[in-house]
């Protein structure tokens, strides 16, 4: 029986899927429950039915999840082939056909973030673990075509970038906040 490498491409879809169900039917379950502390959710149960509520709050949480993990897997996907290209000497792609499998450990992590949407906290803790997993199965499997000074480069450049993303990020939602209660406040 011929083996079909193509049999885990459909890993990272399904992985994105799952991590934005969990989180959107944890946070829809929040927002549903400030809905009604704040009293809002009465009156929009004049205009629609629970269920309509309920399904579109879902949705609208899904969507945003699906796309906020879609971009990051974008961002992810072309760090570390822009690490491989400065520090790996493999020519021909083998790396990442060696890392192809690492999907596993997402979806893995998925499947249980779905199952335990309870918390907040262990779908974040299920999800950084999911990454961090992965990162160091790519770097134990992209070790094959690096050295050690190579593989400092590649966790530097990893480190930079996605240190630089989360503080602009962060900035950029502080900037955002302040202004909107500035413009509250006046």
């Amino acid at each position: 029986m011929k083996k079909n490498v193509y049999i885990t491409g459909y890993l990272p879809l399904f992985s994105i899927i799952l991590f934005s169900s969990a989180f959107a039917i944890h946070i829809e379950r929040l927002l549903i429950s400030k809905l009604k502390f704040f009293g809002v959710y009465q009156g929009m149960r004049e205009l629609f039915s629970a269920q309509t509520i309920h399904l579109s709050a879902g949705f609208c949480l899904f969507l945003l999840f699906f796309m906020t993990f879609a971009a990051l897997k974008l961002l992810s996907d072309s760090c570390m082939q822009l690490g491989l290209f400065f520090f790996s000497m493999d020519k021909e792609g083998d790396t990442l056909r060696l890392t192809r499998q690492g999907g596993w450990i997402f979806f893995g992590g998925a499947m249980a973030a779905v199952v335990l949407n309870f918390s907040l906290t262990i779908i974040l803790i299920l999800f950084a673990a999911s990454a961090l997993v992965y990162f160091f199965y790519f770097l134990l499997k992209a070790s094959t075509y690096m050295n050690s000074v190579n593989i400092m480069g590649m966790v530097f450049l990893q480190l930079f970038f996605w240190a630089a993303f989360g503080l602009v990020t962060a900035y950029t939602v502080v900037r955002l906040y302040n202004a909107l209660m500035a413009g509250i406040a006046s």
